[in-house]
């Protein structure tokens, strides 16, 4: 299967008004466990959210807000709270005038592009019906495609990794290589998801690369290569960003190749399409693993996009995104400093004030792009101690 390598694509819109030209995106995901949002999955398309739940603003703000970034102006994109003016005005000025993306007030008589089913809209309504997308967002799917991949255990056994088939972002996985670790466990699920189903993988050890690859399947099921980063978990093991190099984008799609052509295999034959995240971990012979499956956008997804235009307009080859991150200053203030940079772009994908009073502080997903991974993390130390 040939795979499609795009030279002047730009937002993910240009893509999708082929395939879906009637429907909006909507950026929220919807939870099962918070009151906070209007999209509640609470009988139906069960998603393992965190506990306690995603704070308000992350569910309506700071996650929805900044998939719209890179998205473009040829498919409107809905949410619950419309993205802050300032906002789209930093866009603009980064993007240009088609960098915009065409926001509207959520309306429940449209169709829609969803990340995730959701339980309150009909299946007429989501371009991927439900019960089907609710399938192949189950880490059960991976296990379904031919390539090679971590083994799937009936049982526990150390060391093995324990995955609710429906987490997302790291959240529902779990390490274990002791009895206690797994008592661990067992007593957090049976707190907040008892009903989960499990699925149990082996450890792929020597891993020296772990990868957040991104491309576009058409409805026809043809493959456009988005691009790839090198990702990045905090402590405790959840997703917080990741980095990208231009000398990967290409150097890395003949070893992959075998994995993204057997996943848009699979996923075309049950009805999937749109923009599909996969994990992939290489090992030090060089060998790769399929470990995880997102048939949507993902939280890298509109750091890639913004990576491949800073490449092709700027020169700037390397770049790192930052997940929820903290700014001592308001909105404003950020904006204005990540401007002030010459050398560099900084871009400020979403954000929400957490403290607005007289000492604020903002939380905010982030990316620095220059020509150097060095300076990129200059910067956002800078930044971080503002």
């Amino acid at each position: 299967m040939q795979i499609e390598i795009p030279d002047d694509l730009r937002f993910l819109s240009e893509l999708y008004v082929s395939d879906a030209s009637d429907a909006w995106l909507l950026a929220e995901y919807p939870s099962s466990n918070s009151d906070q949002t209007i999209f509640r999955n609470t009988t139906s398309f069960i998603i393992h959210d965190p506990f306690p739940p995603p704070p308000r603003e992350l569910l309506t703000s700071l996650g929805p807000h900044h998939l719209m970034c890179c998205w473009g102006q040829h498919v409107p994109v809905t949410s619950q709270i419309a993205p802050p003016e300032i906002l789209l005005d930093h866009w603009q000025q980064v993007f240009g005038d088609s960098g915009r993306p065409v926001w509207k007030p959520f309306d429940e008589s449209e169709s829609f592009i969803p990340l995730f089913p959701h339980q309150s809209l009909t299946a007429q309504q989501q371009v991927i019906d439900p019960v089907v997308n609710y399938e192949l967002h189950s880490k059960e799917v991976i296990a379904q495609i031919d390539c090679p991949q971590a083994k799937v255990y009936d049982a526990i056994q150390y060391p093995c990794i324990v995955k609710l088939s429906h987490g997302y972002a790291g959240l529902g996985n779990f390490l274990l290589r002791t009895d206690a670790d797994e008592s661990a466990v067992h007593t957090e699920l049976e707190k907040h998801w008892p009903d989960a189903t499990l699925v149990i993988n082996s450890v792929i050890e020597n891993i020296v690369g772990d990868y957040g690859v991104q491309f576009y399947l058409r409805r026809d099921g043809s493959i456009v290569w988005l691009g790839l980063t090198e990702q990045h978990f905090n402590e405790n093991n959840k997703w917080c960003g990741g980095t990208y190099s231009e000398n990967l984008q290409t150097s890395l799609i003949e070893p992959f190749k075998l994995i993204v052509t057997a996943t848009a295999a699979h996923l075309h034959s049950r009805g999937g399409f749109g923009v599909i995240g996969i994990d992939i971990l290489r090992d030090r012979d060089g060998s790769c693993f399929l470990v995880d499956v997102n048939p949507r956008l993902t939280g890298i997804t509109p750091f890639l996009m913004a990576s491949r235009i800073f490449k092709k307009e700027h020169a700037y080859t390397e770049g790192v995104y930052q997940a929820s991150f903290r700014f001592s200053g308001s909105l404003e203030d950020l904006i204005k400093q990540a401007n002030a940079y010459e050398d560099c772009r900084v871009l400020v994908l979403s954000a929400f004030v957490e403290s607005p009073d007289d000492n604020p502080t903002t939380i905010c997903h982030i990316s620095v792009s220059s020509k150097f991974r060095t300076r990129n993390l200059e910067v956002l130390d800078q930044l971080a101690t503002n």
